[in-house]
């Protein structure tokens, strides 16, 4: 994203908007997130600066049309121009979605579909921005439903890619139950085409890679996910990262991949090679000892952790590291070092200021510390 943001196509917008990017595990940012949420990251606001309202919002990375548009859209919201009843529904969902009340924001964006009808112009994007609110409020049937409604006659704009992304994820939460296979024959085929689209955005298609194989794991057939996997990582060797941002990117594709692939080796090379590049990224650290617990490369994985660690910033990354540490102890029998590790990690998890990941990495941490009892005893 941070490419698309710094498009020369966006100087018309210098004296419209104030820039500001925040960390989303920064301790000073704590006061906005607890206010706002982030369901997930990226996540792009347009805010009143009266009062911090949000007037627009999106989760996830967009293409230069999006983004324009978006912005557009926010500008129009927060001047008050012409807002039709669909298009002020749409502004309550994006307000009530900043707010972190996806539940709520899920309702009002059917409101604004009903409100628009069929030949509403930002009918695609309440449909998509439906789909990812139930998403981020766990609400699987009616997010893959909604994808699975509105995926086939949507515009094959990014927007396609957005919705069809939503709901191939959401069908993975429960891929055995009934709906859901129901949901996949629909999606599936479309989540193909996505990918082949010049207009979905790389990180939608990276993650309809990484669904379309789970998709397949869940029904056991491992030529499909070696077909998806060996194209993923092909598409990923052959990107030459053009920053640190972009390099970090495909390095999460990269430990995406092979996780599903079951194939660690795979991927090593590269993290390696990353975190030499990126020596004071604790991200690249934590990669790489991920990929070396999997490939059962214990002390390699400590050494890792150790590195990143040594530069994290915030409670989130510092949990997840420490939590990362713990898991080459349990492997390695060391359960009651393991568990002091783990005090620690819970001690971060706990200063996560956005509730939905505190609350995630609570309960892993939990799980952690029941199996490294076990390995204590």
């Amino acid at each position: 994203m941070r490419v698309t943001l710094s498009d020369s196509s966006l100087a018309r917008y210098a004296r419209r908007f104030v820039w500001l990017d925040l960390n989303f595990d920064g301790p000073e940012n704590r006061a906005f997130l607890a206010r706002h949420g982030a369901p997930g990251t990226p996540t792009f606001y347009v805010l009143d600066p009266s009062d911090e309202r949000a007037v627009a919002t999106q989760i996830g990375a967009m293409t230069l049309p999006e983004l324009t548009g978006f912005l557009d859209r926010g500008e129009r919201a927060f001047l008050a121009r012409g807002k039709t009843p669909p298009e002020a529904a749409l502004a309550r969902g994006d307000a009530l979605l900043a707010l972190d009340r996806p539940a709520e924001a899920a309702a009002v964006y059917a409101e604004a579909i009903r409100l628009g009808g069929k030949t509403w112009s930002e009918r695609d994007r309440a449909a998509a921005a439906r789909s990812w609110a139930l998403m981020s409020s766990n609400q699987w049937l009616a997010c893959a439903q909604t994808a699975a409604a509105y995926a086939p006659e949507t515009a094959r704009t990014a927007m396609f890619g957005r919705l069809v992304l939503a709901g191939m994820w959401c069908v993975n939460q429960q891929a055995s139950a009934p709906w859901a296979m129901a949901a996949a024959r629909t999606l599936e085929p479309l989540a193909a085409e996505a990918i082949s689209l010049p207009s979905t955005v790389r990180d939608h298609r990276f993650q309809l890679y990484q669904n379309l194989m789970l998709i397949a794991e869940a029904r056991g057939d491992a030529p499909a996910i070696k077909r998806w996997g060996g194209r993923w990582l092909h598409e990923l060797d052959t990107t030459q990262p053009h920053s640190d941002d972009e390099r970090a990117a495909l390095d999460i594709a990269r430990v995406d991949a092979a996780s599903v692939l079951r194939d660690p080796s795979r991927v090593l090379p590269a993290l390696i090679e990353s975190e030499r590049a990126m020596p004071n990224d604790y991200n690249s650290s934590l990669r790489l000892a991920q990929m070396e617990n999997e490939a059962g490369h214990f002390d390699e994985a400590l050494a890792a952790c150790d590195r990143g660690l040594a530069h994290v910033t915030g409670p989130r990354g510092r949990a997840w590291l420490l939590e990362t540490k713990a898991e080459a102890l349990i492997r390695k029998g060391k359960g009651r070092e393991a568990r002091d590790v783990l005090a620690e990690a819970m001690e971060s998890a706990r200063a996560i200021p956005v509730a939905q990941a505190r609350e995630h990495n609570v309960k892993k941490i939990s799980a952690a510390v029941k199996e490294a009892e076990k390995e204590g005893k």
